[in-house]
């Protein structure tokens, strides 16, 4: 306690903001004391606290509900639109298939063995529109007249009861006749899958027939080893078939033996047509299903609808599969059937046509022998006709030869006197030849004088130019040598008197927010001036245009009287604008001394304002030399 009395405590003060209680600690003489707790405020902020996590609570709940709502609103809609699609679905094939059974009804009315079945159709037909009317008026044309009486509102408190009394006896005939549809729906339904069982299972034992067919045993065979080779392959096709049948079976037979997967009947057709209404391309397909499918059957979770599905694709699969099988078992027998017929029937050909060959080769060996015979004979009456034909071809190529060599002769001859005409035409050309070349070559030699004399002068004129293009840009860089000097010397002499006329100020920076002595003038607050000075006057000459100067030009004059005139835009002004003699060129802006290749021309300035030499363009520009040829 002692210790706890040499501690030395610091005041510590809490607002009622901060903290339930005012809590102070008193540092007199060591001894920490508390105030009494405020209970008022702590109930009051306890029943603050509470108030406002009911509000939080209620705005919770309230967007949970307006989340399940909106959820429920678009779960809805999406299941409006999927029965609107499966409605126009089931309406396309309905048409689709009533139209076909009137087409076949009426292909039926013209084939007389179907004449009594389209008749007994026909009132079939006309007894279900009949039944149908008298239905609808039984049933559904007393409520519509109910209705039509209470939207004429015909009601009052008079008949108050007797409307009532009606509507419960409506409703109760209406609830006794759905009980009578349902029940006749659901016999219907038992007839329609018995009948269905009974085509399945009719299908199945009509779609196979094992064993060796006795269409194929009465086939007639010529090989007794090809028939037993064909008989046993039905054996071994329906052996390897009914092994895939059993092995199916145990597989799956013992998960689809159970009607319905364990479910009701309107649980396990309810889910089909779910999974056949949504589509499979549908994002989160099963979410919807299983949504939709428990607003009928809310017992039933998700697992639930998952096995059942399970179960229903292997019974699907089953089903699919085994009925493949029985097809290919089928079409292998079909086809197995086929071709034994045709193997047979090429067993038979390859008998008669061996048969034939032996025939044939009897034949051509008689036709050979006396064919023989008469090719001998034509042989020796040919080696007859080719001796003769040899004697008359040596006879004849002796005349051809004789008859050549003539033609050789005279053509040998013909060629002599060809070449020696030749020859005198090339000895003429060639002398001809040799008279032009002593001739060209003659011209040649004094042209080659010409040229060299004129390349003589062409350098002597090049040299000279040479030098006097020197000699021009030399005088051309003294010159401007000179002018830099000078520039250089004014520039001197301007900065000299510069420094000598620049005022020398103090500086002083609250002079830059002083007014001026012009401003004070201006505003005569100025005293200490002269009168006899002008403050108004410029401190310098104005080298520019004023308005005297401006209007000494006839063509403002003329054009400010067109402008206030209103004539500035017409025709009349343009022409008269026009027709006014142009200004006179500035001192400044006249041209100066120009190059023109390699010689300078001079002009009427002077020659100190000779500017830098500009090349000309030598192609589309003859070369002026200063020396007349």
């Amino acid at each position: 306690m002692s210790a706890s009395k040499d501690l030395r405590l610091n005041k510590l003060h809490r607002t009622r903001e901060n903290s339930l209680t005012d809590v102070v600690r008193v540092t007199d003489e060591n001894i920490p004391k508390y105030r009494q707790v405020n209970y008022n405020a702590m109930r009051q902020l306890i029943h603050e606290r509470k108030q406002s996590g009911l509000e939080a609570l209620e705005r919770v709940s309230k967007l949970q509900n307006d989340s399940h709502f909106i959820r429920e609103q678009a779960e809805l809609k999406l299941c409006r639109e999927q029965w609107f699609s499966e409605q126009y679905r089931l309406n396309q094939q309905y048409r689709k298939h009533d139209q076909e059974h009137r087409t076949w009804l009426t292909e039926a009315f013209h084939d007389p063995d179907l004449l009594t079945l389209f008749h007994d159709i026909t009132k079939y037909r006309i007894w279900l529109d009949e039944n149908t009317i008298e239905f609808r008026k039984a049933t559904i044309l007393p409520i519509v007249q109910l209705k039509e009486e209470l939207q004429t509102n015909q009601v009052n408190q008079d008949n108050i009861s007797h409307v009532l009394d009606a509507l419960r006896i409506v409703g109760k005939e209406q609830q006794e006749l759905i009980a009578i549809l349902g029940h006749e729906q659901k016999q219907l339904e038992e007839e329609l899958k018995e009948f269905q069982q009974m085509i399945d299972e009719d299908e199945e034992i009509n779609m196979i027939e094992e064993g060796i067919p006795d269409s194929v045993i009465e086939l007639p065979c010529p090989d007794d080893e090809l028939r037993v080779t064909i008989l046993q392959e039905f054996l071994i096709i329906d052996h390897r078939y009914r092994e895939n049948l059993v092995d199916l079976d145990a597989n799956y037979l013992p998960i689809v033996s159970q009607e319905n997967g364990g479910w009701d009947t309107d649980e396990h057709e309810m889910l089909i047509h779910l999974y056949e209404t949504y589509p499979t391309d549908l994002k989160k397909r099963r979410t919807h299903i299983y949504n939709h499918f428990h607003r009928y059957f809310p017992n039933r979770s998700r697992q639930d609808m998952l096995n059942h599905e399970e179960w229903y694709n292997a019974r699907v699969y089953y089903q699919k599969h085994k009925r493949m099988i029985l097809y290919e078992w089928k079409q292998a027998r079909n086809a197995l059937k086929l071709r034994a017929q045709s193997v047979f029937e090429q067993a038979f050909e390859l008998q008669e046509r061996l048969a034939q060959q032996h025939e044939e080769k009897m034949k051509q060996r008689a036709l050979c022998e006396q064919l023989a015979n008469q090719v001998q004979k034509w042989r020796e009456k040919q080696l007859e006709v080719f001796e003769m034909k040899k004697k008359l071809e040596e006879s004849r190529r002796e005349v051809e030869r004789e008859r050549i060599q003539e033609e050789n002769d005279r053509l040998q001859k013909h060629r002599q006197r060809m070449k020696e005409k030749v020859a005198e035409y090339h000895t003429e050309k060639e002398e001809a030849r040799l008279v032009e070349y002593e001739r060209e070559k003659k011209r040649l030699e004094e042209m080659q004088v010409i040229l060299a004399e004129q390349q003589r002068k062409d350098w002597e004129r090049i040299k000279y130019r040479k030098e006097e293009y020197e000699r021009k840009q030399q005088e051309l860089r003294d010159r401007n040598q000179n002018e830099e000097y000078e520039e250089i010397q004014r520039e001197e002499r301007l900065q000299a008197l510069a420094d000598r006329v620049r005022p020398h100020v103090e500086i002083d920076h609250a002079r830059v927010l002083k007014p001026t002595k012009a401003f004070n003038a201006h505003r005569g607050l100025l005293t200490s001036v002269n009168d006899d000075v002008n403050i108004q006057q410029e401190l310098f000459p104005i080298n520019t245009f004023n308005d005297r100067k401006l209007y000494g030009d006839v063509r403002i004059r003329l054009e400010q009287r067109l402008r206030d005139a209103g004539l500035i835009q017409t025709d009349y002004a343009r022409q008269a604008l026009a027709a006014l003699q142009q200004a006179p060129k500035r001192i400044d802006t006249r041209e100066n001394q120009m190059w023109s290749g390699f010689a300078f021309r001079a002009n009427e300035t002077d020659s100190r304002n000779v500017s830098k030499p500009v090349k000309r363009d030598f192609i589309s520009h003859p070369v002026f030399y200063g020396m007349d040829s």
